[in-house]
């Protein structure tokens, strides 16, 4: 059992909305929302004076099905939040400034956040692009003690990158969590060692990791208001009723995780790229032009943050809202958007029959590696580094030209040009 262990649960505020603010100061404190919308985007050098691609207007009586990425603190109080379909926080909010957002971008604020983080330990395990753990035990004698260490990493963050983070310190991941999620925004909580229980006995139950809303209403239903209402719960009863998951909410609600941090080297991390579309398409041309250019723009940013990727999953949501996923290993590890294609291609024309009604179509590259050794194949005609050159040369157009300047073929069809 992991014990006595110094973990930080590093989480930047309203992330997305925090870059766009650093790109554009003007948009601090107003009630700024980034999203996605439903549409294919337009040209990434299409940019709105606020940073991002604003969103075009919405249409009388036509609610686009694009939902909120990130609130500001300022949206938040209008009730806004993420996951919440755009059409209904424009009309909590009519002032809000819709914003696009540019991935890219985060991508590259995430970068500096982590180059950050590594020089603290080299157990930096991260989550998403805003959000990771760092174990900092046997650091001590090299940054100090713990509290001071998350403190100086908390302002060099903000002095350096331009954005709030929250940081929870404790024994283990699970109780680092909830306490960056306890002190947000941009606060610091340290669960002292043999506190743990104190700590979570009066937390509401919602706030474990992993209950919702909905299993949040159902447990106060059986009158399990907090954290310790839960822990008092038999492990049979909750095993009874909810199977794997009662059992690991029993650990759960004594504070107990030994999920050790895993550093980079574990592949954690993904670079996905979906669209829920503005109406359900049976269309296979149009359904596979929209996954080629999901496929490059997933293919760009795995180049941009120099990773390879082995793994391929293809994500379909029909009409009846039920989803569909299919994964697929590559040979050998690539960031190259034709073989990427490919592989997406067969798995989708697979899934798809003529009955497919498609609402939503995404593509996710996993298992991702930093470094790339492959054996050259004598007979082939393009060698792995004139493929190489090839999409540097692309890259470079659409940093320049935005990037639907340049695109596959295949990206063209379907009416996405």
């Amino acid at each position: 059992m992991i014990q006595n262990r110094e973990i930080l649960q590093v989480d930047m505020d309203a992330f997305f909305v925090s870059v766009e603010e650093v790109r554009d100061p003007s948009l601090v404190g107003k009630p700024v929302v980034v999203g996605q919308s439903a549409d294919v985007p337009k040209s990434d050098g299409q940019k709105s004076s606020q940073g991002g691609d604003a969103l075009p207007p919405f249409p009388p009586g036509v609610a686009r099905r694009g939902v909120v990425a990130a609130a500001s603190y300022a949206a938040r109080k209008y009730g806004i939040h993420s996951a919440m379909p755009l059409a209904q926080a424009r009309r909590l909010c009519p002032h809000a400034i819709f914003l696009r957002g540019s991935h890219g971008v985060y991508g590259e604020f995430s970068r500096r956040i982590f180059a950050l983080l590594d020089k603290y330990s080299p157990l930096v395990e991260p989550m998403s692009l805003d959000e990771a753990y760092v174990d900092l035990t046997g650091c001590e004698k090299l940054h100090g003690p713990v509290l001071s260490t998350a403190e100086r990493i908390k302002n060099e963050i903000k002095r350096e990158i331009g954005i709030n983070a929250s940081i929870g310190i404790a024994s283990n991941k699970l109780l680092a969590k909830v306490a960056s999620g306890f002190v947000k925004p941009n606060g610091i909580l340290w669960i002292a060692p043999g506190k743990e229980g104190r700590f979570l006995r009066p937390l509401p139950v919602g706030r474990i990791p992993g209950v919702g809303p909905k299993s949040g209403e159902r447990f106060r239903r059986m009158g399990v208001q907090t954290v310790g209402d839960l822990a008092a719960l038999p492990r049979e009863l909750l095993e009874q009723v909810h199977g794997k998951w009662g059992a690991g909410l029993y650990l759960k609600a004594r504070g107990i995780c030994l999920s050790p941090v895993v550093g980079e080297a574990a592949d954690s991390r993904s670079i996905s790229r979906e669209t829920t579309l503005a109406t359900d398409s049976m269309d296979a041309r149009f359904l596979e032009s929209t996954l080629s250019y999901l496929v490059e723009k997933a293919a760009a940013q795995l180049r941009e943050s120099e990773l390879y990727a082995r793994s391929v999953t293809l994500k379909l949501r029909t009409s009846d809202f039920k989803t569909v996923t299919r994964s697929h290993a590559l040979s050998e590890l690539t960031a190259e958007d034709h073989v990427i294609y490919q592989a997406c291609l067969a798995l989708f024309r697979k899934q798809f029959t003529r009955h497919t009604r498609v609402r939503l179509i995404g593509v996710c590259l996993s298992s991702l590696s930093r470094n790339v050794c492959t054996q050259t194949d004598l007979f082939q005609e393009v060698t792995r580094e004139q493929q190489d050159s090839l999409y540097k040369g692309i890259d470079r157009i659409r940093n320049k030209y935005g990037f639907r300047s340049i695109l596959r073929a295949a990206s063209r069809r379907g009416g996405l040009s």
